[in-house]
């Protein structure tokens, strides 16, 4: 189903205030939409490369994922973490005490819903750096890197960083929905993992019912988001990636200028869903669903 006349005139509208709260924005940041009805799309500095934070942890997931159905990697086999290898920063498993007993699924989960560090570091052993790289490369991927582990600071002073253009980021969904170079096994249980509740900047301000199947991620001076989200009728890709900017929360959520990343990335998705709620609820003509089936 294509965009008709009407809708695209409608959704410029859409574009103006997205590209007034970037180019006001504070730090640098990049979009990238994509209806995944329609085919319509619009990116702003969307061939930037932005440094991923967490929200490289897809393609680790999907590399598992294809692992387990090409029946290389069984998901229920359980992993013995010792304290040793354990990463600090985000998560929870370098908080449990002992020795703890895992099945790689499970720690897929809690590197996607909770971003736990340890969780990813094994996940990235299992299914291997160069693997998930090559696996890149093969999808023709020309920015997204996995370059290092989580909390590697040596890996980071040495200037490895894992890396992404907004559009490659906003594509892997693409790719992920609509099962065509990705078997639909493997799309629907990545997604599956993907869309388990949690609280992002994606999310914060939209209804609680709304299903989004993504990963956020951040570092200092990073925020970044990549998700599918899903209406009645309408599902849409939305990435967005930030650098260079104060993390602190701001003083006032009028001021573009003084936002952190994460309430940019907030403003934009609930920009971007009213529009496209709208749309949902919608004929192709612009007449409201409800009132049509009342009158």
């Amino acid at each position: 189903m294509s965009t008709s006349i009407n809708e695209k005139i409608y959704l410029n509208k859409l574009t103006i205030k997205i590209e007034e709260l970037i180019t006001n924005f504070n730090g640098l940041a990049g979009i990238s939409i994509k209806d995944l009805n329609s085919g319509w799309h619009y990116g702003l500095n969307d061939d930037l490369i932005f440094p991923t934070a967490s929200s490289i942890k897809i393609p680790i997931l999907l590399k598992l994922i294809q692992e387990s159905q090409n029946n290389n990697l069984d998901l229920s086999r359980i992993i013995t973490i010792t304290d040793d290898m354990k990463s600090r920063g985000s998560g929870i498993i370098h908080k449990m005490q002992g020795t703890i007993n895992l099945s790689i699924e499970n720690l897929a989960i809690l590197m996607i819903n909770l971003s736990d560090n340890t969780a990813t570091n094994l996940c990235i052993d299992l299914a291997n750096m160069e693997e998930i790289n090559q696996m890149l490369e093969d999808y023709e991927f020309k920015n997204m890197r996995l370059n290092r582990k989580m909390q590697d600071y040596d890996a980071i002073n040495s200037g490895k960083e894992n890396l992404s253009s907004v559009k490659e980021m906003n594509f892997i969904m693409e790719m992920l929905d609509s099962s065509s170079a990705i078997s639909p096994e493997v799309s629907n249980k990545t997604l599956e993992i993907l869309a388990l509740n949690k609280s992002t900047p994606i999310s914060q301000l939209l209804p609680e019912h709304i299903k989004i199947a993504g990963k956020t991620g951040g570092m200092p001076g990073v925020r970044c988001e990549t998700a599918i989200i899903y209406l009645n009728n309408t599902k849409y890709a939305l990435t967005v990636m930030t650098s260079l900017s104060n993390t602190e929360k701001s003083s006032s959520k009028d001021n573009v200028l003084e936002l952190n990343g994460t309430e940019l990335i907030s403003m934009i998705s609930y920009e971007v869903f009213n529009f496209f709620n709208v749309l949902d609820n919608s004929s192709k003509f612009g007449q409201g669903l409800t009132q049509t089936i009342n009158n």
